[in-house]
């Protein structure tokens, strides 16, 4: 008998009736890379055309063809099911599936890619959330909208944003009948430069291009201010409206981080800052979903980072809410699979790391843009300190491109090279355990 569809009813994410709360993991840099994650400088797109460079296109496109193959297989959906998991979310780059210099046309391949795992997910029975992480004009400043200019110029161009509501509509005349498709997350992380009008227009928009194809899926709304703050939006007239929040909070306070904080004190910051968060999504009388939480974990600090993820998820629980943890499998920062450290990839990602690192990027950038202020008319306001800061670091990812990932790419043939993406094969990986373990159990305690 075919399934029925994850509605919301309320508060609820409701099936056939009953309530169903979505727990799962993130397939985070999967679809769109991110520096960090995969250990080499650049945007998704800087660091692709650093391979053309090197390698030529028509290599490197199928290098990165490899690499989503061995990212994420049949094995991994299986193994996620294994822990216990009911969902799954897929970010995915519009650059996939739109070639900018030819936009009127979509690019099949990036729709087979996204398919072949919507099929594993049918096959072992997860939910799947559909998530635009990079927007055309990106939605935000920062290197995960694959932005090369420090500036979000969806919020500025008509163009961009009737691109991005097209994209939707060619995604949900795709997946209308599919429901194992939960819904479509719309935006990830809309940035902090857009005023209420533009944010809610703009939402209205790919509502409505989304509906002339698909009225049985949900969609998943995100907050201004990296998803995080509700206070601009609009509550749409649409019955499966459902909205996303992310919870990171070392991003506002780095001393959480710290094994030697006294716990009471951390306990009494994350309760705070989540329900400060979430306070203003509640006069919507709708589900929320916490899309993303996570945190880099140190090979000799996985009992503390574990114990870190178990309180986000507990902050999730006890007020009845969905979660999604970021992420699944990266090159050893943030997820719970990573490439063995004597993998090819790993040993690339350290000679990276002997010149450059996201940590020392971003403390870079912000020194720099206080001395341009310095130096020129006098000190920055934090304020646009922090909007300047956006667009030294674009500067700065070109020049870790020029002097770091493309002479290390230099380095290593080809025929060494085009093997590399089997490094993520989840047979050739090390799984952080405790922190699987744990997760597990509340996973399956939770069914």
């Amino acid at each position: 008998m075919k399934p029925s569809f994850i509605q919301t009813c309320g508060t609820e994410f409701v099936l056939d009736g009953q309530p169903i709360r979505l727990r799962g993991y993130t397939l985070g840099t999967w679809m769109n890379l991110e520096h960090f994650m995969v250990g080499l400088p650049g945007t998704h797109t800087m660091i692709r055309r650093a391979f053309a460079d090197v390698y030529g296109k028509e290599r490197a496109d199928s290098l990165f063809e490899h690499f989503l193959d061995c990212m994420v297989r049949d094995e991994d959906i299986a193994f996620l099911k294994s822990l216990g998991t009911n969902a799954v979310r897929i970010p995915f780059g519009y650059r996939l599936f739109i070639d900018d210099r030819n936009p009127s046309r979509y690019l099949e391949s990036g729709f087979a890619a996204l398919e072949r795992v919507i099929g594993y997910c049918r096959k072992h029975q997860l939910y799947a959330i559909l998530d635009l992480h990079a927007a055309p004009g990106s939605q935000n400043n920062d290197w995960h909208s694959d932005n090369m200019t420090g500036q979000s110029l969806l919020w500025q161009y008509d163009y961009f944003q009737q691109q991005t509501c097209d994209l939707w509509r060619a995604i949900a005349s795709r997946y209308a009948d599919d429901p194992w498709v939960v819904g479509y997350d719309v935006l990830n992380e809309p940035g902090y430069d857009m005023d209420a009008d533009t944010l809610n227009g703009f939402y209205r928009r790919a509502i409505s291009s989304i509906r002339q194809v698909d009225p049985n899926h949900i969609i998943f709304l995100e907050g201004s201010d990296f998803g995080r703050c509700f206070d601009l939006l609009e509550d749409p007239d649409d019955p499966q409206i459902a909205y996303a929040f992310h919870f990171y909070p070392f991003v506002l306070d780095e001393d959480v981080l710290d094994p030697a904080m006294p716990e009471e004190k951390r306990d009494a910051f994350f309760h705070q800052l989540f329900d400060k968060q979430i306070e203003p999504c509640l006069r919507f009388g709708r589900p929320l979903w916490c899309g993303e939480s996570g945190y880099n974990i140190p090979m000799d600090q996985e009992p503390f980072t574990t114990s870190l993820i178990l309180k986000n998820i507990q902050l999730c629980e006890e007020r009845g809410y969905s979660w999604s943890l970021w992420t699944y499998k990266d090159a050893g920062r943030m997820g719970i699979v990573y490439p063995r450290l004597d993998s090819p990839w790993m040993t690339m990602r350290r000679k990276m790391e002997a010149r450059w690192t996201h940590e020392y990027e971003q403390a870079s950038s912000m020194k720099f843009i206080r001395a341009i202020g310095e130096q020129y008319l006098g000190p920055l306001t934090d304020e646009l300190a922090y909007d300047l800061d956006f667009r030294v670091r674009s500067i700065l990812h070109r020049i870790g491109v020029e002097q770091v990932l493309k002479p290390t790419l230099r380095s290593i043939p080809w025929e060494e090279m085009r093997t590399y993406p089997e490094s993520f094969l989840l047979e050739n990986c090390g799984r952080h355990q405790q922190m699987i373990d744990a997760v597990s159990a509340v996973l399956k305690q939770s069914k």
